[in-house]
C-alpha cells in the first residue's frame, strides 16, 4: 500500500495489513504531522512512479567531500632542506669567521657587539714596532718612504690587517691616504710581519700617521 503524507507529500509504502479496514492514525516521518489513514488502492501507475523515485534516487552522485591537499612534493622537501643547509653555513661563516668580516668592513662590529658577540678591533694583539718614513731624492723626484714591523704580542694566532698611512702636512691637515699590504696575513705568537710602501712625488709632507686599517 503506498500512503502519503497530506502535510509534506512524503510517500510511504507499507503493509496492505498495515492499516486495517476501519483505518488507523499514522505518523509522517519526515515532518511529524499525524493524520488518520484509511485503506488505499493502489494502481499501477502509482507503484511505477514510486519505482522510478527510487531509481532516482539511486542514481543522483553522492554528495561531494572535501579534497584532501595534496602531499608536499619530494623536490620542494629538498629545496627546503637545501635551504636549511645553506642558511646553517652562512650563519656559521657569520660566527666563526666574525673577525674576518669585521676587518675588511669595521660598521659590522657594532652589528656582533648589539646581538652580543663582541668582536676585538683589527690589530688587538699586534703592536707596531719601528715605524719610519723619509723622503728621498730619485732622479729629480721626491719619493716618500714608509716602512715598520708587526709583531703579534698575544699568546693566539692573530690576523694581521692591512696597514692605514695618512700623510700630513705643515698645517696637519691630511695630505694623502693609502693602505699599504704586510708580509704575512697571520702571526703566530711572537712572530713579526714588515711592510713598506713607497708614494712618489707625495707634496708637502710633515708627517706620517700609521695605524692598523679598520682600526
Amino acid at each position: 500500500m503506498l500512503i502519503t503524507c497530506p502535510n509534506c507529500s512524503t510517500r510511504y509504502t507499507v503493509a496492505d495489513k498495515a492499516v486495517p479496514a476501519q483505518g488507523r492514525k499514522v505518523r509522517c516521518a519526515s515532518c511529524g504531522h499525524v493524520w488518520y489513514q484509511r485503506p488505499v488502492v493502489e494502481d499501477d501507475m502509482e507503484r511505477t512512479l514510486l519505482a522510478s523515485d527510487v531509481a532516482e534516487a539511486n542514481r543522483r552522485p553522492p554528495s561531494p567531500q572535501r579534497a584532501e591537499k595534496p602531499p608536499r612534493s619530494r623536490g620542494v622537501m629538498i629545496g627546503w632542506a637545501a635551504f636549511a643547509v645553506l642558511l646553517a653555513a652562512v650563519l656559521a661563516g657569520a660566527y666563526f669567521g666574525r673577525g674576518h668580516i669585521v676587518a675588511l668592513w669595521p660598521p659590522a662590529a657594532l652589528f656582533y657587539e648589539t646581538v652580543g658577540l663582541p668582536v676585538d678591533p683589527p690589530g688587538t694583539g699586534l703592536q707596531l714596532q719601528n715605524v719610519r718614513s723619509e723622503q728621498r731624492a730619485d732622479n729629480g723626484a721626491t719619493l716618500l718612504v714608509v716602512e715598520g714591523q708587526i709583531i703579534n704580542v698575544s699568546d693566539a694566532v692573530r690576523t694581521v690587517p692591512k696597514v692605514r698611512a695618512v700623510s700630513l702636512g705643515f698645517d696637519r691637515k691630511p695630505v694623502q691616504t693609502w693602505t699599504i699590504e704586510t708580509s704575512s696575513d697571520h702571526l703566530q705568537p711572537g712572530e713579526i710581519a714588515t711592510f713598506r710602501s713607497t708614494q712618489r712625488d707625495p707634496g708637502a709632507v710633515a708627517e706620517v700617521m700609521v695605524t692598523f686599517e679598520g682600526g
